[in-house]
C-alpha cells in the first residue's frame, strides 16, 4: 500500500507513472493506434484524461481510448459508457487506466483489460461480460478482478485494504499470488490487503457500508445508466 500512499500528492503524476509501466511491460501497447473504448456520459468536479504526454479536462461526450488514463479530483464523479454497453462509474481521487477495450457485435468477440491504481469505482459489465468466452479483467496493485456478467463495486475507500462487493450478477473473483476468492451472493464483500495475502472470505456487508460504497460513485440522475 506504500505505493499508493506515495502517489497521493499528485494524481496526474501517478497516472503518468502507471501508463509508463503499462507501456514498458506490455509489448503490444503501442502496436496499433488507440481505439475508441467508450464515451464520457457524466462529469462532476475536476477530472482529466492523460493521453501520451498530454493532460486535458474530461467533458461529457468526449471519447476515451485504449491507453488513456483518467484522474479524478476531490468530490469528483465520472461516468463512462463503454463500446459494449458497459458502464463505469468513477468516484473521487481515482486513478484508472483503460489498457485494452475492444468489442465486435458481429463476431461476438470482445476483450477488456483495465487498471485501477487508487480510488473507487463501480463496474456494470456490458456485452463482453456476457460472452461465453469472457475476457474482462480489472487489475489493481494487490489483485486482479475477474467478472461474470456482473455489477460490482471496488475501492480503496474504507481502509488501506482493497474492498470488493457484488451488487448483482453471477459473481466476481479476486486473484493474486496467494490464490483466488470469489463472491457469488449480492451484498457480500471481500477485502484484499496485499498481493501475497489471500483475500479474506466473503462476508455480508451491512446496509450502512453497502450504501456508503454505492454513494461514493453515484451522481444525481445516474439511474438511467444503471442497467
Amino acid at each position: 500500500m506504500s505505493l499508493i500512499k506515495s502517489l497521493t500528492g499528485s494524481l496526474v503524476f501517478a497516472v503518468a507513472v502507471s501508463l509508463s509501466l503499462f507501456t514498458l511491460f506490455s509489448p503490444t501497447a503501442n502496436a496499433a493506434e488507440p481505439s475508441v473504448a467508450g464515451t464520457v456520459i457524466h462529469v462532476k468536479g475536476s477530472a482529466n484524461v492523460v493521453r501520451g504526454s498530454s493532460t486535458t479536462p474530461l467533458t461529457v461526450g468526449k471519447q476515451v481510448s485504449t491507453g488513456d488514463g483518467i484522474v479524478t479530483g476531490k468530490d469528483a464523479r465520472v461516468g463512462l459508457k463503454m463500446i459494449d454497453g458497459g458502464v463505469l462509474r468513477l468516484g473521487a481521487d481515482t486513478v484508472f487506466i483503460i489498457e485494452d477495450y475492444a468489442y465486435s457485435e458481429q463476431a461476438s468477440e470482445g476483450r477488456a483489460r483495465m487498471f485501477m491504481l487508487k480510488g473507487a469505482m463501480r463496474v456494470i459489465t456490458g456485452a463482453i461480460g456476457k460472452l461465453k468466452e469472457r475476457d474482462l479483467k480489472l487489475d489493481t496493485v494487490v489483485a486482479t478482478m475477474g467478472v461474470r456478467g456482473t455489477d460490482f463495486w471496488i475501492g480503496y475507500y474504507f481502509s488501506d485494504a482493497l474492498d470488493v462487493a457484488l451488487i448483482s450478477g453471477a459473481g466476481v473473483y479476486a486473484d493474486n499470488a496467494a490464490g483466488r476468492m470469489e463472491i457469488t451472493r449480492a451484498g457480500d464483500g471481500i477485502a484484499v490487503k496485499a498481493v501475497d495475502q489471500l483475500p479474506a472470505p466473503p462476508i455480508h456487508w451491512g446496509q450502512k457500508k453497502y450504501d456508503a460504497a454505492l454513494k461514493s460513485v453515484a451522481w444525481e440522475g445516474e439511474a438511467e445508466y444503471g442497467k
